[in-house]
């Protein structure tokens, strides 16, 4: 009798596993969906891409020190938690801190097919941190892609666009990478920490509407003005940055601007990390560690 109960319970927790792991394959790599994770990774930036059936992108990995590396204490739980274990593409909007120190955890425990970084960052001298982040990753064996010109790639149905920005050549922060995704209906932006002027390179691409924008600069007053706002005509923003930082972003006049346009605006410091699931008809779903963030089609 005891016998014949150990199988039936063994039977039932070999089931579950099977159904687990059945659910985890079919989410990793038979999804037809297009889903956007934005890690929260206190003051800094780091979101995953992945495509319909299975391919991934990582768009920065966070900052930290050496002591606190965010590509460890965050992005590795939350990879491997997701079945991610080889990204496709990495791509680094600039070497900030913030954005930059994350991806050394990441060259680490991660095998990486493709890295893209900036040209105008392939000079001598180099940065220290993106020295040693180049360096770690051609150990690994990582291709290298420095982008002097658009790169638009087709993967599994999405239209990727990679744009080297130049913006205003003495700040730094717009000598950026910035990506663009259109899937379906809709469109989705990451501009890293642009400025006025790099957005307005952008405005003068005509790239359109972006359905879903990653805020630049953490909702700095540097970014975001009306003239970029107007032309993207976002549906969903969502502001990456720690909680309590001390340059007081997001800015309230920032927020503000978000919400006259009647903007859905999530943060990571209040919502945790968001996900947006966008499927092949042009609906989003949102959800967030405090709970589900809404529903809506993206419009024309």
């Amino acid at each position: 009798m005891a016998n014949r109960l150990f199988k039936k319970k063994a039977f039932l927790v070999l089931g579950l596993i099977g159904i687990l792991v059945t659910r985890r394959l079919y989410f990793r790599f038979a999804n037809p969906n297009l889903t956007v994770t934005f890690f929260d990774v206190g003051q800094g930036d780091s979101a995953l891409i992945q495509f319909p059936y299975g391919k991934t992108l990582l768009i920065d990995g966070g900052g930290g020190w050496k002591t606190n590396n965010m590509g460890l204490k965050i992005l590795f739980p939350e990879l491997t938690r997701l079945g991610v274990l080889t990204l496709d593409y990495l791509l680094l909007s600039h070497p900030d801190n913030d954005h930059a120190r994350g991806l050394l955890g990441i060259a680490e425990w991660f095998t990486v097919k493709k890295l893209w970084l900036h040209h105008e960052w392939s000079r001598f001298p180099r940065r220290p941190l993106l020295e040693e982040i180049v360096n770690r990753f051609q150990f690994k064996n990582t291709k290298l892609d420095w982008l002097n010109q658009p790169l638009t790639q087709e993967i599994s149905g999405v239209e990727l666009q990679v744009i080297p920005l130049r913006g205003n050549p003495r700040q730094r922060n717009d000598q950026a990478l910035v990506a663009y995704l259109r899937f379906g209906k809709c469109h989705i932006l990451f501009t890293g920490d642009i400025e006025k002027e790099a957005e307005h390179e952008l405005i003068h691409l005509s790239l359109g509407k972006a359905h879903v924008l990653k805020v630049a600069h953490h909702g700095s007053v540097t970014s975001s003005s009306w003239d970029f706002l107007r032309e993207t005509k976002p549906q969903w923003a969502v502001v990456s940055v720690g909680a309590g930082n001390t340059y007081g972003h997001p800015r309230k006049e920032i927020l503000s601007r978000y919400r006259a346009l009647g903007v859905n605006l999530l943060r990571t410091d209040y919502h945790g990390a968001v996900r947006l699931t966008v499927t092949p008809q042009g609906k989003v779903f949102c959800e967030s560690v405090m709970g589900e963030c809404g529903v809506e089609y993206c419009e024309p």
